[in-house]
């Protein structure tokens, strides 16, 4: 059982020239971990990590380009022509520091004594040059019915790392497996310990579930573990809340994460000008918190602006308000968020929705239509307006500008050059007078 499907064949051949030269020393040496994992699942493999017998030291002396990664927990960076590999010595680790860092690790001889320090049965699969198997914990057969199951006893996997609660989960949700009872009796006893966790590692588990392939079941076994109420940022219940909005999660495609992000945030029930703040919290960058923000505080605003009574050319001047205001990306997220969501409705309300398909339709048609979006976009520029005015800039200019482009965009002003220099001029001297 030698061949491997999952794996760049250029990255096995390295890969396995490692081990060999490993193996030609007289060291012991497996792929581990995730690759053989996903190779079991048929799942792609983006990179492959090895456990030796060998020390680090033994291992910097035996490849000529190494990083010493994590030389201090025994893990070496072997770097390749093309691809480079984690190089770890079979290790067993002490008591660990705030349910995160192992106090001190002891190198071994002993592939299972390695394995047997992993979180989860389906990683702690080693596989040797020639393709045989060492599972010690039968984790292919738990890959083989869905489980996520912990090596040994859960409370003491999850006492030493409580990340692992949260990636416990992400696998489940990724994957759709199901968690042992065992596992999950031992999350829901250890998941204050979650407190410890720093919220960058948590908001990264997070990511992975949120933008995976079934974020709703994922999510759906966070509320029901209730683990993210002990992280150092409590995140709401997701019980009860907007449904519609979390069920969409999955639908949407390409690498929008923004998209997701806003249905998240509106179905936990929080706010646009708080959703900012709440993600900044979440450690979250600036951009993908400010984004997320944006498409949610759009939503409210076109939202509002709906109820009121308005005709067609006055709904088209608030849209084309918004627009210019929130700006082009966050408009064509919206409708891209819009769009899905009227797929989940399709069948239901018969006329309701016919409604919000038509009323989607125009929305999209006023978007292509308009023909600015930023003041680059205006037939003049500021330079040239000062060049005429022969006034200093100020924030006058920057206001005119804006004034413009709404305008333009509004279609209450042709996008002309000599128009524009014009009106310039009228308002300079309108404020002289």
């Amino acid at each position: 059982m030698n061949s491997w499907k999952q794996v760049n064949p250029l990255m096995l051949r390295q890969g396995e020239d490692v081990l060999r030269k490993l193996l030609e020393s007289g060291f012991q040496c497996f792929f581990v971990g995730g690759c053989v994992r996903d190779e079991l699942m048929d799942r792609p493999i983006h990179d492959m990590d090895i456990a030796t017998s060998a020390s680090p030291e033994q291992v910097i002396s035996l490849f000529e380009r190494t990083v010493p990664t994590g030389i201090q927990h025994g893990t070496v960076t072997v770097l390749m022509e093309d691809y480079q590999f984690e190089v770890t010595t079979f290790r067993k680790e002490s008591s660990y520091a705030d349910h995160r860092r192992p106090l001190s690790v002891q190198f071994v001889d002993d592939i299972t004594e390695d394995l047997q320090r992993r979180d989860f049965t389906m990683n702690a699969i080693a596989r040797d040059i020639n393709g045989v198997l060492m599972d010690p914990f039968h984790g292919r057969e738990d890959i083989e019915a869905g489980l996520i199951r912990c090596v040994g006893n859960a409370s003491e996997r999850f006492d030493e790392d409580a990340l692992r609660m949260m990636r416990g989960i992400r696998f489940a949700s990724i994957f759709g497996f199901r968690p042992v009872k065992s596992m999950w009796r031992g999350l829901l006893a250890g998941r204050d310990k979650l407190s410890y966790i720093a919220m960058e590692r948590i908001r990264a588990e997070l990511e992975r579930i949120v933008l995976g392939p079934h974020p709703l079941r994922g999510l759906a076994l966070l509320d029901r573990s209730g683990l993210l109420h002990y992280t150092k940022v409590p995140v709401p219940s997701i019980n009860d809340i907007r449904k519609d909005l979390l069920e969409t999660l999955g639908k949407i495609q390409g690498n929008e994460p923004e998209v997701r992000w806003s249905l998240l945030i509106q179905g936990l029930g929080i706010q646009g000008d708080e959703a900012s703040r709440i993600m900044k919290a979440w450690t979250f960058s600036n951009a993908v918190a400010q984004g997320t923000a944006e498409i949610v505080q759009f939503d409210e605003a076109w939202t509002e602006a709906k109820v009121r009574p308005h005709n067609e050319e006055e709904l088209r001047r608030v849209w084309t308000t918004l627009q210019v205001r929130f700006g082009k990306s966050v408009t064509e997220k919206w409708l891209e968020r819009q769009a899905i969501l009227l797929e989940g409705c399709n069948g239901d309300h018969g006329g309701a929705n016919d409604s919000k398909v038509s009323s989607l339709e125009m929305t999209r048609l006023w978007h292509e239509s308009l023909s600015v979006h930023r003041v680059q976009d205006l037939a003049v520029s500021g330079n040239e307006v000062l060049l005429i005015t022969g006034k200093p800039g100020g924030p006058w200019l920057g206001k005119l500008m804006k004034q413009w482009l709404l305008s333009v965009a509004l279609g209450d002003l042709p996008n002309d050059k000599d128009i524009l220099l014009e009106q310039a001029k009228a308002v300079v001297n309108r404020d002289e007078r």
